[in-house]
């Protein structure tokens, strides 16, 4: 099982959490299990679902009684050594207009839950004897009459010590808004201190904050929106990491769109400023790092065909890991040979639908990233790939990996600028200052490389049979690459 996974489930495990809370104060127990039906389409590829067990509709209020379990087999074996399956929420709903129970209020409904992690843990007592206090995580909804919700959370101070291992966090805090029937919305999460040890090893993060905003769900569980994860402040101490960071700052963020001729853009930012780290050697002059990446112009279609197939290429994996299993530990070979079988045929299905994201002069990947010295120097790489080829391409992965080989220059036009600036490289360990001098002048010579006194340059375009070198036409350059080809 994926670490990837594993996380991907935590995450989606807390979004439906806080959808099915929302969902509650509905008002009829039909309009819940309708939900419940449409919720588990989204998230049975995390390999879990949710159940309405039981619902109880008063005047002033009503209680509501949901189960969330594990249906992948080997998901729950890792969750069930650890918590009671399948894990019981239950919930108190005021009912509107008016809300008079802590605090007035106005709206359809108010949902109150509280939640103690001992009652979800299978060892609970050893639970918590590692905790100074058991984890209390306190959620409040208020259902609006137009269907939206805006909801708060909060859990308490949570100190842990597990034979000398500590783990200090203060209140994990959340906030956010929903369309109840759309699933789109904000959500917000922060932590204002988390402090781990383990012997002379320790983890201090300060300020962490989760931002996202979902402006579109699509059935199938492809979204739309912005999302930002921000830690103002980390410190390491001794093999943690590689590096030691002190009062570093790390930035990630996300952004998927749909454009007005139905194609996709995907774009992602890493920044990272090392402040007072003590990074290795060859890196000690670095300052600041800031990478962009993006995917653009991919169709839509092509996208939700493609998620569409990882869910059922996830399916058949799972039925087929089975099925090789035996009680006498022996492999079923009829269900090898069927998983060989299988495995060519995905990866042929699979070539088609990436060729199936492609728009032709629309789909490109850029790359753009910055480096920034103690000295405030800076260096950049900028890169663009597009795809120029055929707006129609073959219908099987024969011709198809025949033609991306055959026609590969044909298919794509390339931009690329990279900078060095000669007082970054300077500041660089005199031994990468050795190894890059004798690059430079060699590239300086054959007038690959454009030195301009304050820098180094490389500026290349590539349109389909051209080649512009810094400015001039090295077409002929391309044969090298054709031959390699």
């Amino acid at each position: 099982m994926s670490r990837n996974k594993i996380i991907g489930s935590l995450v989606a495990i807390s979004a439906l959490w806080l959808g099915s809370t929302a969902y509650i104060g509905s008002n009829t127990e039909a309009y819940l299990k309708n939900y419940v039906e449409r919720t588990n389409k989204i998230y049975e590829q995390y390999g879990f679902k949710v159940s309405l067990e039981a619902f109880e509709k008063g005047f002033f209020s009503s209680k509501a009684n949901m189960n969330m379990d594990f249906i992948e087999p080997d998901m729950r074996e890792i969750f069930s050594d650890t918590f009671k399956l399948p894990m019981k929420m239950n919930y108190n709903i005021e009912n509107g207009p008016i809300f008079f129970e802590k605090g007035l209020g106005f709206g359809s409904s108010r949902i109150e839950q509280n939640l103690q992690a001992s009652d979800y843990v299978v060892e609970e007592e050893a639970f918590k004897k590692m905790f100074k206090n058991d984890i209390m995580f306190n959620s409040s909804m208020v259902i609006g009459f137009a269907g939206n919700a805006s909801f708060t959370a909060h859990s308490n101070p949570i100190v842990a010590d597990i034979e000398g291992d500590t783990l200090t966090m203060s209140p994990l805090k959340m906030e956010g808004d929903m369309d109840m029937d759309t699933f789109e919305g904000k959500v917000k999460m922060f932590v204002d201190s988390l402090v781990a040890s383990q012997g002379e090893d320790s983890l201090t993060i300060k300020s962490l904050l989760l931002d996202a905003d979902i402006t579109k769900f699509y059935a199938n569980g492809f979204y739309l929106g912005d999302f930002l994860f921000e830690v103002d402040s980390l410190s390491t101490k001794g093999a943690i990491l590689p590096i030691s960071l002190e009062n570093a700052k790390v930035s990630l963020g996300m952004l998927i769109d749909e454009n007005k001729d139905k194609s996709i853009d995907m774009k992602f930012n890493i920044d990272a400023d090392t402040r007072n780290s003590v990074l290795p050697k060859e890196y000690a002059s670095l300052k600041k790092v800031a990478l962009a990446y993006a995917l653009n112009g991919t169709s839509l279609k092509g996208l939700l065909a493609f998620q569409d197939f990882t869910k059922r290429l996830e399916a058949k994996q799972q039925a087929l890991a089975l099925k090789l299993s035996s009680d006498n530990g022996a492999f079923d070979m009829e269900a090898l040979e069927e998983l060989e079988k299988f495995q060519v045929e995905a990866e042929e299905e699979m070539m088609l639908l990436l060729a199936g994201l492609l728009n032709k002069d629309r789909t490109n990947l850029t790359v753009n990233m910055n480096l920034l010295d103690k000295q405030d120097k800076e260096s950049s790489l900028n890169m663009k790939v597009a795809y120029v080829g055929d707006e129609v391409l073959p219908t099987t992965s024969k011709d198809l990996m025949e033609k991306f080989t055959k026609d590969f220059l044909e298919l794509l036009a390339v931009d690329l600028n990279i900078e060095l600036n000669k007082d970054y490289i300077a500041n660089l360990p005199v031994e990468l200052q050795e190894k890059l001098a004798p690059q430079l002048q060699m590239g300086t010579m054959l007038g690959v490389v454009k030195d301009n006194n304050v820098s180094y340059r490389f500026d290349a375009k590539y349109q389909p049979k051209t080649l512009m070198v810094n400015g001039e036409d090295r077409t002929e350059m391309l044969q090298m690459l054709e031959r390699g080809i």
